[in-house]
């Protein structure tokens, strides 16, 4: 009795030791989602894995990997350690693997030594998002797609902003917010990259608030740096490096190594486009600090050059000033006679020029006004032309089909009839009826086709998307703003009433864009699934508040939104007073 006892006493000891080794996985995981890598590790040396199952070894590896890498910046020992991870798991949790494979691409891209499997875990991956069906995976699958286009693809770019912008719906249809916002960040990045500035610093503008809330320390860092670059692009270099040292700081506070050579690198950068020298000297010198690359005597020399280039500046600065200072008196002197006079004569001609100038503004703001609304009218009409001509082709062509198919058909039938009429008999006459029944079978099928056919037309014999194309280069060939359009699941056909009520909703909402936004970008994203067509206009210009009754906001959103009423959708406006805005409409298809 006493052993039986002392048994269950030790078997409850050992399961509750059990779980709480467990519950430290589930801690340190914690601190992942948040960066906090250096706490993670601490928790790590903790963790007793004596009595793990392999499930729990598996993952108690993938935590150690992922926070060495963060850390250290160190692959070799990661990459080893994650192959241990992954032959624990094998095929028992999904969503683990999955993280496994994923942690293994990346760092595969990193290892030049090691033999790449990148494609094929990439394929395993996608292979579990589809069965799945998992919102987070399927985008973790559509960024192994980008991943996998060329860079000497003339397309590489355009591809790699549809594929994101696919991913952001799918992230906004399942209230994945987070992945939503970083989709947003890897948008901007990528228009970072393909040396967009201003829609890179409009989408980083956008992902803003995200970065804020997800108190995620990396991308903290990685958004500040890259903001901060996308700045010095511009030439604002101010702001360049207030971003700069946002992020030089989060990178020195967590120990993380991996960011800082880059931070510092781009924050002389700016200080040398800026003039200052000897600010850029200083960051110049602690990148050489920290880092142990062989090539320290190249960045040495650079030094010694930006060094010299600030003490001839110096110079350059000190014989100004003395020149100044000999030159002041005389225009002291010139200024105080001649004050007066130049005063008034100035006051005249500044007043007459603004008036002037402010009635040029005018007719410059009227011209543009009527040029947009000139672009949009022609557009609908050679839309609403093209479709009469479509329409038209559908009349020839039906009327060819009701003679030549259902003309012949029911002729035929008719002599049937007749020869059923005036010869009956009672063993030819079940023949001429399956013939007769056949044909009829045959007609209502021809009938059916046509029917569906008349419905599931193309809007003017072009299609929506490439319409929509055509009007977003006519509206960036004004040179005023640039129009990007995105789709993704639209090959197919759909009722013309409904592909032509979405191309004036879109041609509407960009007609707001160009009248009233001040906008430079807009981006148009048009996503099919099987059961809806979601639409998503944006654009970087001055905003407004979405709150505002819309049926007086000038600008047709209220008559947009009746018309998504009708068609059972729903329409959602994102937007605030300098922040551009987002418009999202989802239509269903039935």
């Amino acid at each position: 009795m006493v052993k039986g006892i002392l048994y269950s006493v030790f078997l409850l000891l050992f399961s509750l030791q059990v779980s709480s080794q467990s519950n430290l996985l589930d801690a340190i995981q914690e601190k992942h989602d948040i960066g906090a890598y250096k706490k993670a590790r601490e928790i790590l040396l903790k963790v007793d894995t004596t009595n793990f199952t392999r499930l729990e070894k598996s993952r108690f590896f993938f935590v150690h990997a992922v926070s060495h890498i963060n850390i250290e910046g160190e692959m070799q020992e990661t990459y080893k350690t994650l192959l241990k991870a992954k032959k624990l798991v094998g095929k028992k949790d999904l969503a683990l693997l999955f993280e496994i494979n994923d942690e293994l691409i990346y760092s595969q891209y990193s290892l030049v030594q090691v033999e790449s499997t990148a494609n094929e875990l990439m394929d395993e991956n996608c292979l579990i998002a589809q069965k799945t069906q998992d919102p987070d995976q399927l985008i973790g699958c559509n960024s192994y797609r980008y991943m996998q286009i060329a860079q000497d693809d003339p397309l590489a770019y355009e591809k790699k902003l549809k594929l994101l912008h696919y991913s952001r719906v799918i992230a906004a249809k399942a209230n994945l917010y987070r992945i939503a916002g970083n989709t947003i960040f890897n948008i901007a990045a990528t228009h970072e990259f393909g040396q967009r500035y201003d829609s890179a610093l409009f989408y980083y503008e956008k992902s803003k608030s995200f970065v804020e809330n997800k108190n995620y320390i990396p991308t903290t860092i990685v958004y500040y740096s890259n903001l901060g670059y996308t700045y010095i692009q511009l030439k604002r270099y101010d702001e360049a490096i207030e971003s700069l040292r946002k992020a030089l700081e989060l990178s020195e506070s967590q120990d993380l190594k991996p960011y800082k050579s880059k931070i510092l690198m781009n924050l002389g950068t700016a200080f040398t486009k800026m003039g200052d020298f000897e600010k850029s000297s200083e960051i110049y010198q602690k990148v050489i600090a920290y880092s142990n690359e062989k090539n320290e005597s190249n960045r040495f020399n650079a030094l010694q050059e930006l060094e010299t280039k600030y003490q001839v500046q110096e110079r350059k600065l000190e014989n100004a000033e003395l020149n100044a200072a000999n030159e002041r008196q005389k225009v002291w002197i010139i200024a105080t006679a001649g004050s007066a006079f130049a005063l008034l004569l100035i006051g005249g001609f500044v007043y007459n020029n603004q008036r002037k100038k402010r009635r040029i503004a005018l007719q410059e703001i009227e011209i543009e006004r009527q040029r947009a609304d000139n672009l949009m009218k022609n557009q609908e009409l050679a839309t609403i032309d093209a479709m009469i001509a479509g329409q038209e082709k559908e009349r020839k062509k039906l009327a060819s089909e009701l003679h030549d198919d259902l003309g012949s058909s029911l002729t035929t039938i008719r002599l049937y009839f007749e020869n059923l009429k005036n010869h009956f008999k009672e063993d030819t006459s079940k023949e001429i009826y399956t013939r007769t029944d056949k044909l009829l079978e045959e007609t209502y099928a021809t009938i059916r086709s046509m029917s569906h056919s008349r419905h599931n037309g193309v809007l003017a014999s072009k299609g929506l998307i490439p319409t929509v194309q055509k009007l977003a280069q006519n509206l960036t060939d004004t040179g005023k703003i640039k129009v990007s359009v995105y789709s993704h699941d639209m090959d197919r056909t759909i009722e013309n009433s409904l592909e032509l009520n979405i191309f004036r909703m879109i041609q509407e909402l960009l007609s707001n864009v160009v009248k009233h936004a001040g906008a430079s970008v807009a981006t148009v994203n048009i996503i099919g699934s099987k059961k809806s067509i979601n639409l998503m206009v944006e654009d970087n210009g001055k905003g407004f508040e979405a709150k505002i009754n819309q049926k007086a906001d000038g600008m047709g959103l209220y008559s947009i939104e009746k018309r998504v009423e009708e068609m059972d959708g729903t329409m959602d406006i994102d937007s605030s007073a300098g922040h551009g805005t987002t418009i999202t409409i989802e239509i269903p298809i039935i």
